[in-house]
């Protein structure tokens, strides 16, 4: 028998998706364990308890443990690989040729499904971000996942009440819509009994005590297991309150939740007594009604009196002295301490009633416990246990060979989204336990609190009777079932209080704090349509339910990013500084005014070269951009030979090298800019800025590739003498005569022909030959001057490019320097780094080692003759066409492969991590949607979505030239970089100004 343990990087699945997946990896023939999890502290305990030894992971990552025979593990992994494949495929299927795949936020689902009410379940570190869209989207929102920060749930239900929505949660198990059953939910008839529920096993006891009694609800309003603590306040449950008072089905109230803060609880009592409809108490604690009371009090008010279901069967005192209660529903197991500590004294619990209670890490005492195997703690990176009931069951087991455990309480809780068929193996292991018990010559009884009802899907009788027939007494209230248990171990069981006290409230006319008639945008009355971000279990458990659904493809953010993420997307100058941002974005200008050397544009001096790309030293210098600075030196007149040019550049001796984008100006490839080359310059009216490049050499070897032979230096001599001199003439006169060439124009048309902007430019070259020959063949040159020049530009299918960039520059320096602002204004490679700057943050870079494109070749070049990514020309990119515009490209696929459905997903990816759409640089094939523009660094963390570049590829070594084209993304480094700058000045500009004086 031997392990194999496997750590997958990047690889992000839901708990309940994985543990379908570990079931189907076990059952491989020859596989004796397996565990395929997300690799959480939890689940690597749970996995070291296997035996298996595991390496060092982050909860993002993958862990797979098989243990078998050599077959077996080969089985595994075969059907590991099947399992996967399949969720992928689901994951990311589009509905037809072209059609935009699934999003990655819950906002954009919401959007694009025009939804009226949010799912959330998430792992709780991230739930926030995604209830935010939601909020912030005016759609009201179940967050069904834990462990979110209270500060965040605060928060939220700040913001929920200003727009006038509803956050059901953090940890809401249970909701019920307009008889839409969402989360952990029953069957239930409706009627007209509302529940407000801050708790989720408690709102479902309440449920179907009411349906075996024949009375049905209207609505079950979820608020949270926090929500009536002292820190939140009850601020969702007065917005509960108050949306079931005005609604017409709703005609009776009950509040349920666990023990409330005092304070709390009073403050709500005294609201409910203002509103017009009677409330009823079903709130845990001292003193106060079990659940089963406090329906039994709302039964008596209607005039029923119902005795309720039990399945009971004959069973003997316990041997043993302690009460061993074992839960998935947490409201159900703090009931069971309140009822049974009347009698039993202190219960030892992981949620206990005191602090001073609370069990150690091993869960394990020798007196009375109960364990809560839904409580935040035991579910990191595992499925709730309502779905995956497999820590409980071991710890059945592990009860029944104790003596001291005299009588085992359980919990099983039927409906939509549990477990579809889990009373077999409940009864499986009761039968276990009772039968390792009676083998040491013990009698261990088994009680069972079975919340359920006949028409859920488990059905309530059949699992009633499986557990009664393995030889459990079954209880429909919960607090029947605690005082049995009691009674099995020789007490005497407290008698309930009565639901009666305290009152009813709700007798008045009007209510305080009174909503609009429309409260919570309607959608009480409404019919639902849900978008869901999360495990796909609550998605299908809605669907089955006939109600339009529509699924986030979500994805966990950037390694490391949650917090910094949390503090950038609370920032209240986000969403106007990034409106702003692309505001002025779209608004720039981009006119053709002049073409002058770099001397006089710039202010260059000799020896002072720029280059594409962050700030970098020479010796850093990747070969092309070497061979490019080696070949402007030569070009200058700095050296006699490409031996002497090296040196000195490696001297530094009177050479001073800057990125072009430190004066607004940008180089593709290498970028080189020196003082003798002549550049376009473009001028933007809107802003009053003006940006350069230089003109275009053409392909193959060149300069901008890093090539410096003879041929390169004479044609960048007769640019100098025949080229740039005529184009000055060319477009001063047009400026002169007509008035200048308007770039943005020629961009939004040619993306209309099939061009994208970065690495298609064969309309745009056209368009602008044509707005430049008149002028030209009219320039004061000879014949032979004017022909070579139109020859040299009509032949370049890259000649525009060098238009494109300045002009995309512009609209990003429009952009540039907003507070607040996680709008990306540069991106650009220097052949070792990838460095982007962000509008928010000024001018610092952000920077990680360039990638390596993927494409196509020259030649017989490969792989390993590519140099990792070099250029400023992924400006186009951050100004939304080039790789983001390839969808109105799709031929662009031959020239840096992929394929033509890869191009329209890539432009649909994009809107993603974007502010908005381009108003004027439109796609015909998406019916003239305008192009994703204003890559948004918290969009990138947020989703793991790194923009798409498309780019040639320079030659690794010095000289060599182009080599080929193809795709490539930034590191990631630059946006976790960016983002965490960004939250550092949010929090400075949230602190308050420091006192005078």
């Amino acid at each position: 028998m031997a392990d194999q343990v496997e750590i997958r990087t990047g690889a992000y699945y839901d708990s309940v998706s994985l543990m379908q997946v570990s079931q189907t990896v076990a059952a491989a023939p020859g596989v004796d364990a397996a565990q395929v999890a997300m690799a959480t502290e939890l689940n690597l305990g749970v996995l070291r308890g296997m035996g298996f030894d595991v390496p060092a992971a982050g909860p993002n990552d993958l862990v797979v443990a098989i243990r078998g025979d050599d077959a077996g593990i080969a089985a595994g992994r075969a059907a590991l690989d099947e399992a996967l494949a399949a969720l992928r495929s689901v994951a990311t299927q589009a509905g037809g040729f072209g059609e935009a795949p699934a999003p990655r936020t819950l906002g954009a689902t919401i959007r694009r499904a025009e939804a009226n009410l949010a799912l959330v379940s998430v792992p709780g570190q991230h739930a926030t971000t995604e209830a935010l869209d939601a909020v912030d989207a005016g759609v009201s929102v179940m967050v069904f996942s834990d462990n979110v920060p209270v500060e965040d749930e605060v928060r939220l239900k700040d913001l929920a009440a200003r727009a006038g929505v509803l956050v059901m949660g953090p940890d809401c198990g249970t909701a019920v819509v307009g008889g839409v059953a969402l989360g952990f939910a029953n069957v239930v008839r409706t009627g007209s009994v509302g529940v407000v529920a801050a708790s989720g096993t408690g709102a479902q006891q309440v449920m179907c005590l009411l349906e075996a009694a024949g009375v049905g609800v209207s609505h079950v309003l979820g608020v949270g297991g926090r929500d009536l603590s002292a820190v939140v306040g009850g601020r969702s449950t007065r917005q509960a309150l108050a949306a079931l008072a005005d609604d017409p089905a709703t005609e009776t109230i009950v509040v349920v939740s666990k023990p409330p803060a005092a304070e709390v609880l009073s403050d709500i009592e005294s609201y409910a007594a203002g509103l017009a409809k009677p409330v009823h108490w079903a709130t845990l604690g001292a003193g106060r009604p079990d659940l089963t009371a406090a329906v039994e009090a709302v039964l008596t008010s209607q005039g029923r009196v119902v005795e309720w279901p039990r399945w009971e069967v004959d069973q003997a005192p316990a041997t043993g002295a302690s009460l061993r209660g074992l839960f998935c529903g947490g409201t159900l197991a703090d009931e069971a301490m309140l009822v049974a500590g009347q009698a039993l004294g202190d219960i030892r619990s992981n949620t206990p009633l005191r602090p001073d209670l609370a069990l150690g890490p091993d869960l394990t005492d020798p007196g009375h416990l109960v364990i809560d195997f839904g409580d935040d703690t035991m579910t990191q990176g595992r499925a709730h246990p309502m779905i995956d009931p497999s820590l409980r069951l071991e710890r059945i087991a592990a009860e029944a060979t104790d003596p001291t455990c005299g009588v085992l309480l359980l919990d099983l809780v039927l409906g939509h989204a549990a477990h579809p068929d889990p009373a077999p193996g409940l009864a499986d292991a009761v039968r276990a336990a009772r039968a390792t018990a009676e083998a040491d010559g013990r009698t261990l009884p088994v009680v069972v609190s079975l919340t359920g009802t006949e028409d859920d899907p488990q059905g309530l009788s059949r699992s009633a009777s499986l557990l009664r027939d393995a030889g459990a007494s079954v209880f429909l209230s919960n607090a029947a079932a605690t005082r049995q248990a009691v009674r099995l171990l020789g007490r005497a069981p407290a008698e309930p209080v009565s639901g009666a006290s305290p009152a009813a409230y709700g007798t008045g006319a009007s209510r305080q704090g009174a909503e609009p008639a429309d409260a919570l945008h309607g959608l009480l009355t409404a019919d639902l349509s849900v978008a869901t971000a999360g495990v796909s279990l609550f998605a299908e458990s809605v669907r089955a339910q006939a109600v339009p659904v529509s699924e986030t493809a979500w994805q966990p953010p950037l390694a490391g990013t949650g917090r910094d993420l949390a503090v950038v997307l609370a920032d209240s100058r986000r969403h106007e500084a990034n409106r702003l941002a692309f505001e002025r974005m779209v608004a720039a200008g981009a006119d053709l005014v002049d073409v002058r050397p770099a001397h006089g544009a710039l202010g260059l001096e000799k020896g002072t070269f720029l280059h594409a790309g962050p700030p970098i030293t020479f010796d850093r210098a990747s070969g092309p951009l070497k061979g490019a600075l080696i070949g402007a030196m030569l070009f200058e007149g700095l050296a006699d030979t490409p031996d002497e040019a090296e040196a000195r550049l490696e001297k530094g001796d009177g050479i001073i090298l800057e990125p072009c984008h430190h004066r607004d100006a940008v180089g593709p490839m290498a970028g080189v800019i020196s003082p003798s080359m002549w550049l376009y310059e473009l001028h933007d009216d809107v802003h009053d800025n003006s940006s350069w490049c230089s003109l275009n050499e053409g392909l193959g070897k060149v300069l901008r590739y890093g090539a410096y032979g003879p041929e390169v230096i004479d044609r960048l001599h007769w640019m100098n003498s025949v080229l740039g001199p005529l184009l000055q003439q060319a477009v001063r006169a047009r400026v002169d005569g007509t008035g200048p060439i308007d770039v943005k124009a020629i961009i939004a048309q040619m993306l209309q022909m099939g061009d994208e902007g970065h690495n298609r430019n064969r309309a745009g070259s056209l368009m602008l030959l044509r707005e430049l020959l008149p002028t030209m063949i009219t320039a004061d040159a000879s014949s032979t001057a004017v022909a070579e020049a139109v020859r040299f530009s009509g032949a370049n299918e890259h000649f525009f490019l060098n238009l494109g960039m300045p002009a995309c520059k512009l609209a990003t320096l429009a952009a540039h320097g907003i507070p607040g602002s996680s709008v990306v204004t540069t991106m650009a490679r220097n052949g070792t780094d990838f460095g982007i700057r962000v509008s928010g943050t000024g001018d610092e870079w952000f920077t990680g080692p360039a990638q390596t494109p993927q494409g196509l070749f020259l030649g017989s070049y490969g792989p390993d003759d590519a140099n990792p990514d070099i250029g400023d020309s992924a400006i186009t990119e951050t100004a939304g066409i080039g790789g983001f515009a390839m969808a109105a490209a799709p031929a662009i696929v031959r020239f840096v492969g992929g394929d033509v459905p890869f191009a329209l997903r890539a432009t649909q990816t994009m809107y993603e991590i974007t502010v908005g759409e381009h108003p004027s640089y439109q796609v015909p094939i998406l019916e003239f949607r305008g192009t994703p523009t204003g890559i948004d660094v918290a969009a990138v963390a947020r989703t793991a979505v790194l923009p798409q570049i498309n780019t040639g590829m320079a030659g690794r070594a010095a000289g060599v030239g182009q080599v080929g084209a193809g795709l490539v993304n930034p590191p990631q480094e630059c946006f976790t970089g960016a983002l965490a700058a960004l939250a550092a000045l949010a929090t400075r500009a949230a602190r308050p100004p420091a006192a005078a004086g």
